[in-house]
């Protein structure tokens, strides 16, 4: 599910994100909200408004640790029994997307 993310450093609520791994990382979370969205049962501007909800979470306290707990939750929520392990693999598998999508190596 390709995503375009278009953002000048003006519009960004943190400015950090318009560089190499900022907005790798930025992609990442968006391509983890769509998929988990998605598994929840999001759609339209549900699902795109989850994504970026989820981005914001990143910036809570450094590391994963945020958007793991956050995941966990809400995919408990709704259902689906994920490890912690699980989101980690699925964290990585969206890092090296937005890796591929950008063209950005690290």
């Amino acid at each position: 599910m390709p995503l375009t993310i278009v953002k000048t450093a003006a519009q960004s609520a943190h400015p950090h994100e318009e560089d190499g791994l900022g907005s790798i990382r930025a992609r990442r979370n968006l391509l983890a909200g769509y998929w988990a969205g998605s598994l929840i049962g999001f759609t339209g501007d549900d699902l795109g408004r989850y994504a970026r909800d989820l981005h914001a979470v990143d910036h809570v306290v450094t590391g994963d640790s945020d958007v793991i707990a956050r995941l966990s939750r809400d995919l408990a929520t709704a259902g689906h029994s994920l490890s912690k392990t699980d989101i980690e693999a699925a964290l990585r598998r969206f890092h090296a997307q937005a890796l591929k999508d950008t063209g950005c190596t690290e």
